[in-house]
């Protein structure tokens, strides 16, 4: 027999939980984010990368590089959530109040920057460099900016350990992306 999960004691307390972080995070947002000098660098950060990117994309292969750069939205999202909710990183600064606030760095910096080495850097050996040296920059510098407008807060992380990671879904999108474009091309030679 299946038990009601709706009607177990921890379930309705992580609920009950759930509502008061959301609860504490609009308040936040409403008294301390939104429309501040941070909200504005956010704002006008984000729409600076979606308008450079539409400016230097390749609209030949412009579905293959919105492929990619969406791979990579999703990885980089579902690692945000596992880093945010086992704690190791949050986010005092948003643009939109959601938890955890996504937006800037997994919809916007991290796709826009690997869709444009994936553009730039067709063969695997510029790939991986480009992709090693990308990593370096987002890691070391892009990060500690991020910290210090207080968009992105270390609790139990270090920028070191961002970089195998930036490296691992860059290669290994580019090996998936490669494995579809080959299936395509040989699906249509048939």
């Amino acid at each position: 027999m299946i038990s009601n999960v709706s009607e177990n004691p921890l379930w309705i307390k992580q609920i009950e939980a759930r509502t008061i972080l959301r609860d504490i995070n609009t308040e936040h947002w409403l008294q301390n984010n939104l429309f501040s000098i941070a909200w504005w660098v956010a704002l006008i950060l984000v729409i600076f990368i979606w308008y450079f990117w539409w400016k230097k994309v390749d609209k030949t292969r412009l579905l293959e590089i919105v492929a990619y750069g969406l791979m990579f939205a999703i990885v980089a999202t579902v690692a945000d959530l596992f880093g945010v909710e086992l704690v190791l990183w949050g986010y005092p600064n948003m643009l939109i109040p959601l938890m955890p606030p996504l937006f800037i760095a997994d919809f916007s910096v991290l796709p826009v920057t690997f869709m444009l080495v994936y553009q730039y850097f067709s063969n695997w050996n510029s790939f991986a460099i480009a992709t090693l040296i990308t990593s370096f920059i987002l890691s070391f510098i892009e990060e500690p900016i991020a910290v210090w407008f207080e968009f992105y807060q270390l609790n139990n992380w270090k920028h070191l350990y961002s970089l195998p990671i930036y490296i691992i879904i860059a290669l290994s999108l580019k090996w998936v992306m490669n494995k579809i474009i080959a299936k395509q091309n040989s699906s249509r030679c048939k």
